[in-house]
């Protein structure tokens, strides 16, 4: 008998696109995050270009709101050999509020606070491309 080898986790690139900026995420096979960040939108192939130069990628999955159409061109322009997806973004600045304070409890007398009056100190844009990938996740049967 062989032992189990464990897979290597697949990477997935989530981009929720925007006009001056992107939320951007790396999110492996089983949901965990290896990055969370907004890039701006006029660096957001560079950045791109960064993650697949790191190694494998499975898929390039993007939000279908605002600017998705340029990014989803630039993707199959420069990566051809990588799948993309179009998925919908309906709702995920409003759950990566609760994924942001899931990640960053509020500490102290803030923390009596319900959340959802509780507004981040930082653009959410990069939790939403978690979430597009997670939707993705879900929804491929992966």
């Amino acid at each position: 008998m062989t032992p189990d080898v464990p897979q290597p986790r697949q990477r997935f690139i989530g981009i929720d696109p925007g006009r001056m900026k992107c939320g951007f995420a790396v999110v492996n096979d089983d949901g965990t995050r290896t990055r969370v960040d907004v890039v701006p939108t006029a660096e957001i192939g560079d950045r791109i270009a960064s993650e697949v130069s790191a190694g494998p990628v499975a898929a390039l999955c993007i939000g279908h709101a605002t600017s998705s159409a340029a990014i989803v061109a630039l993707c199959r322009t420069r990566w051809p050999d990588i799948p993309i997806h179009v998925v919908d973004e309906t709702n995920t600045t409003l759950q990566a509020r609760q994924l942001y304070f899931d990640d960053n409890p509020p500490k102290g007398l803030w923390r009596l606070v319900p959340r959802g009056l509780l507004l981040p100190p930082v653009p959410l844009d990069g939790y939403a491309a978690a979430l597009i990938v997670r939707r993705y996740l879900r929804f491929s049967g992966r």
